[in-house]
């Protein structure tokens, strides 16, 4: 036995479609993003001229940041009797610019890299999660903010 199922007939015209309106606050949480992102790779720049490897042409001083907060001393050669290996200008050049003074001028502009981007990061952060907030807190409150439509004669 088979039956059939008539299945009502739907109606052929169109239903009226609503204008597509943009979500508000869109580019403004797209450019904190932006920020945010760009703050990041900031830090990470920092970060990496942090970590690249110093040396003098008589010491190995390590990272800048190891090397500044390991308290390691600097090795200064007698320019008149340098090691094997070593010129006088070599030596010299060690005395005038030891790894202190090379790591502490490496180390500022990254850490302040570091810092710079790190804090811009965060300001995005937080502007982005107010507009998140305002915006989406609006578009709950639309409805009854709106006046009611007035009777009709």
């Amino acid at each position: 036995m088979s039956q059939i199922i008539e299945e009502p007939e739907a109606d052929t015209a169109p239903s009226p479609v609503a204008p597509v309106v943009p979500v508000r606050g869109r580019r403004a949480v797209r450019i904190t993003a932006v920020v945010a992102f760009v703050g990041v790779l900031v830090a990470l720049v920092g970060m990496v001229l942090l970590t690249r490897p110093l040396r003098t042409p008589t010491q190995d001083c390590g990272t800048p940041i190891s090397f500044l907060t390991g308290g390691r001393q600097n090795v200064f050669v007698d320019p008149k009797s340098p090691p094997k290996g070593v010129t006088t200008a070599e030596a010299q050049a060690n005395n005038d610019e030891p790894c202190q003074e090379r790591a502490f001028n490496r180390a500022l502009p990254a850490g302040m890299l570091v810092i710079g981007g790190t804090f811009t990061a965060l300001v995005a952060m937080v502007v982005e999660a107010a507009l998140r907030f305002r915006y989406s807190r609006s578009t709950i409150m639309e409805p009854w903010q709106t006046p009611p439509e007035a009777p009709s004669p």
